[in-house]
């Protein structure tokens, strides 16, 4: 791995990735990963590092040339794919041994997410991990904005950085029902309330999530 000061755009790996990535003993048998959502390759860098092949999806090109950089490095590489996913499936040949949606479930319209479940649980080998982290109808973002589906709001939230984006959120039965209709049954499903505070724009954010995990 590149040195920390060396990293473009964030830099640290989701907490709950992490604790997911050792608690399911991946460090201990390399695989295949996809990330929906990429962004710098924050999160793909722990699995790298461990010898994993990883691939990567995301919308931005900026973000996917920070993940270039932060991933392609000596003699480790990543796929790095361009796609909007709100509107896109992506198509792979080969199965994957771990898929994870950690931070990028809520900008894509409701019935698209289901059709990325539908996606992930058929691209997904018996046995591999699934990992999804989304936000809930209790998040400080919830409501502000306009109208446009079901809990679904084009943020009007310039604190955050994410003005005129959707955001969809979601009630934890909600989250945790579309999944058992995707994969029909997830093995040793966690479910986890992850709740913390943020100073952003030196507004405090009250950050609601969920997170959910398990094997196919």
């Amino acid at each position: 791995m590149q040195q920390l000061k060396n990293l473009q755009g964030l830099r640290f790996p989701d907490e709950y990735v992490v604790r997911m990535f050792f608690k399911e003993r991946l460090h201990e048998q390399p695989g295949r990963v996809l990330e929906l959502g990429c962004g710098s390759g924050n999160n793909l860098i722990l699995f790298q590092e461990y010898e994993w092949e990883v691939i990567g999806i995301d919308i931005s090109s900026e973000s996917l040339s920070n993940a270039s950089h932060n991933l392609n490095c000596e003699s480790k590489s990543a796929n790095l794919i361009t796609m909007d996913l709100s509107k896109e499936i992506p198509v792979f040949e080969k199965l994957f041994d771990a898929i994870i949606l950690p931070s990028f479930n809520y900008y894509i319209p409701r019935a698209q997410f289901q059709n990325i479940l539908n996606f992930c649980s058929a691209s997904l080998c018996e046995g591999g991990i699934f990992f999804l982290r989304s936000r809930t109808c209790q998040d400080w973002r919830y409501g502000r904005g306009r109208k446009v589906e079901n809990n679904g709001f084009i943020l009007d939230c310039k604190e955050t950085g994410e003005d005129g984006c959707l955001n969809v959120f979601y009630e934890k039965n909600e989250l945790t029902n579309m999944i058992e209709n995707s994969f029909e049954k997830l093995n040793h499903m966690n479910v986890l309330s992850a709740k913390y505070e943020n100073i952003q724009s030196g507004v405090v954010i009250a950050n609601d999530d969920v997170v959910i995990w398990g094997r196919k």
